[in-house]
């Protein structure tokens, strides 16, 4: 039991640790919290960070934001893309997702997204652990081109966000299937 629980938590982990870009038709930020004061916490903050960085490399034209309203009451999707305006992306190429209540939700906006305007390649922005549960939920969607990257982030939660992710990819995985 202990070595599968090993390998499983080295799965999660190596399957996100690395970053995997390409040319993409869409760069899509998966939210997470907004502090009471409105603004970004600090893993939206890295992962907003690493957007900016992938969008400036070149790799993505177009950034979808995608989250919701969080209990401290603010739209992610609009905090994500004031962020993103406030350093230096163009507003013009940022869509809001103001419905990607979770991974799943997230994925499915992406996705009629991307059908209505012909794409077909996406790289996924989010922390480490959640990038293979992320993946998994956008190839549920139809989503096979999919590029990865993960901010060099970490907290006192991933302790926690860790195992939870050994929990939730085998859940998404048997749902899906």
């Amino acid at each position: 039991m202990v070595i599968i629980y090993c390998l499983v938590m080295l799965f999660i982990i190596l399957g996100g640790i690395k970053d995997h870009l390409f040319k993409a038709d869409l760069m899509v930020v998966l939210g997470t919290k907004v502090e009471l004061d409105g603004t970004p916490s600090s893993g939206l903050e890295a992962r907003l960070n690493k957007a900016i960085s992938v969008y400036q490399q070149g790799y993505a034209p177009v950034i979808l934001v995608s989250g919701g309203t969080g209990k401290e009451g603010y739209d992610e999707a609009s905090v994500m893309a004031q962020y993103l305006v406030d350093h230096g992306v163009p507003k013009q190429v940022i869509i809001q997702d103001n419905q990607g209540v979770n991974t799943r939700a997230t994925a499915k906006n992406s996705a009629e997204y991307m059908h209505k305007n012909h794409m077909e390649s996406v790289i996924i922005i989010t922390q480490y652990f959640h990038i293979p549960r992320t993946k998994l939920a956008f190839q549920a969607v139809g989503i096979d081109k999919i590029g990865q990257g993960s901010p060099n982030y970490t907290s006192w939660r991933d302790f926690f966000s860790v195992p939870r992710e050994m929990l939730g990819y085998p859940a998404y995985w048997l749902n899906l299937k």
